[in-house]
């Protein structure tokens, strides 16, 4: 199989990745901006962030305890749904946390990560379940996406149930992103071994890969892409929803919300 198949499959999943994530992380300042608008206070502000990405929140904490427990690793206090106890680090609001015992960075790594491959399954489960016409056999077919998921969605609001269905999309994608500190261990437990495989591959000590597992390698890693294009969609939506509702209240209160540099 040609590497520009897998260079192609590369570049579309860090695209949509990296749209994912910078719209996270727009929407993540502004919902905040916007409980500050409606609240005048910093306190209800965070209470009402809190409460909107509550089952994200619980998800990602959660996802981190369970393969801690899974993977024999002792874990302290753990902080959920409960707003008021909140701590502020680095001027950022903790909207939940637990406490994980020092480990090998192998299983710190997985304990990191597993927010992360919860949110993907959950967010390929709803997309299923919503009958977005989600699964592609490589990541060369991306630009499907673009063509299916504007009438998915317009057939998908027509049902109001569905409506809790997408918020529960956009809690669990604002929610699902390791932290800093979930990332620290990463080097040792993924990216050394990582490369070293790589070097071992490229010099020629390991088997070559067949043809039938490089097809599998490719069809989960356009799948991976289709969900993050997915959860990129929908936060797009909700930001414009949110620039607008910012733009009229600041009008109405004659304030604005000024966001600082991270």
């Amino acid at each position: 199989m040609s590497w520009e198949i897998w260079v192609n499959a590369l570049c579309w999943l860090y695209l949509m990745f990296a749209a994912y994530w910078l719209l996270q992380s727009w929407l993540s300042r502004h919902i905040q901006g916007l409980g500050l608008l409606i609240f005048g206070k910093p306190g209800p502000a965070s209470s009402f962030y809190f409460w909107l990405l509550a089952p994200g929140v619980i998800l990602h904490e959660l996802s981190h305890w369970l393969l801690a427990k899974a993977l024999f690793v002792p874990t302290g206090n753990m902080a959920l749904f409960s707003p008021s106890k909140n701590r502020a680090q680095n001027n950022k609001v903790i909207l939940g946390y637990v406490e994980i015992y020092r480990t090998d960075p192998l299983r710190q790594s997985l304990i990191g990560i597993a927010p992360l491959l919860t949110g993907i399954a959950a967010l390929a489960f709803i997309a299923n379940l919503l009958q977005f016409r989600y699964g592609f056999s490589d990541g060369t077919q991306i630009l499907h996406i673009f063509q299916n998921l504007p009438a998915d969605l317009l057939k998908t609001v027509s049902q109001p149930i569905n409506l809790l269905w997408l918020y529960l999309v956009f809690t669990i994608s604002n929610g699902m992103l390791p932290s800093a500190a979930d990332r620290r261990p990463w080097l040792l437990g993924f990216v050394l071994p990582a490369a070293i495989l790589a070097a071992l591959g490229f010099m020629g000590f390991l088997p070559p890969i067949s043809l039938e597992y490089q097809q599998k390698v490719l069809g989960f890693l356009g799948n991976l892409t289709w969900v993050f294009a997915f959860a990129a969609v929908i936060n797009l939506l909700l930001a414009l929803v949110v620039l607008l509702l910012e733009y009229l209240l600041s009008r109405l209160r004659r304030r604005k919300v000024v966001y600082g540099r991270k």
